[in-house]
């Protein structure tokens, strides 16, 4: 017996392309507009000098101020002070390969963390920011699975800690530390005191798990590539 084909409403088609554009098209969005937001954070501080200059220069020479927060003015300042940020934080990061941009960055790290109420805060940052830029690779040892939330079901963890002797002590066994992320913001997530024997072990980088992460899932390399890697 034949099937007939499932009839479709107008209406249905129409929502059916929608949806597909969208989704076609979300992505790309997305990246401009998380390009954007990087822009106006990144030139911010620029900017905000940038405006007080010229409305002292307006002021001094008596000029009708223009409006600076909106229009293709607004929008110039923006990208400009971004521009100027970008050559300053790689003028930063050209320093701090040199002996005295080290010196002046761990004296400068040293009087944070000392601070009280900045310094717990800036090293929880610190040490994640150098985590997922890959700077810090002791940070995230290992890309591994555990059972977790129930058994029968995984999820993608990173072993931050071989042996915590805190934690092995309470419990009575070894255990190792697993952060376990959320998706798509794997910054968040939950700290796991797992025995050893209940990981799996996976190929993955750090850098290939985040990207799956931030995917949804969806981007996972395949198994041919990570032989021949």
């Amino acid at each position: 017996m034949r099937e007939t084909p499932e009839k479709t409403t107008f209406a249905s088609r129409v929502g059916h392309n929608f949806l597909t554009g969208m989704f076609l098209l979300l992505p790309i969005s997305l990246t401009f507009y998380v390009i954007s937001i990087l822009l106006d954070l990144i030139g911010k501080p620029v900017q905000t000098i940038a405006k007080e200059c010229l409305r002292w220069f307006f002021e001094s020479s008596r000029q009708p101020l223009p409006d600076f927060s909106s229009g293709t003015l607004g929008g110039s300042l923006m990208v400009a002070s971004a521009l100027v940020m970008i050559i300053i934080l790689t003028i930063v990061g050209w320093l701090s390969k040199r002996l005295f941009g080290k010196l002046l960055h761990r004296w400068f790290a040293t009087l944070l963390e000392r601070t009280p109420g900045l310094g717990s805060l800036y090293s929880s940052i610190r040490q994640m920011v150098d985590a997922l830029s890959g700077r810090n690779k002791e940070t995230f040892r290992r890309v591994v699975l555990v059972e977790y939330p129930r058994p029968g079901s995984w999820s993608v963890g990173f072993v931050t800690h071989e042996n915590p002797a805190t934690f092995s002590e309470a419990l009575g066994k070894t255990v190792i530390n697993v952060f376990v992320p959320t998706a798509p913001a794997p910054t968040n997530g939950f700290i796991l005191q797992v025995s050893p024997e209940d990981v799996r072990e996976t190929k993955l980088t750090v850098s290939e798990a985040l990207g799956l992460l931030m995917s949804f899932g969806a981007v996972v390399p395949k198994l041919e590539e990570k032989k021949r890697g």
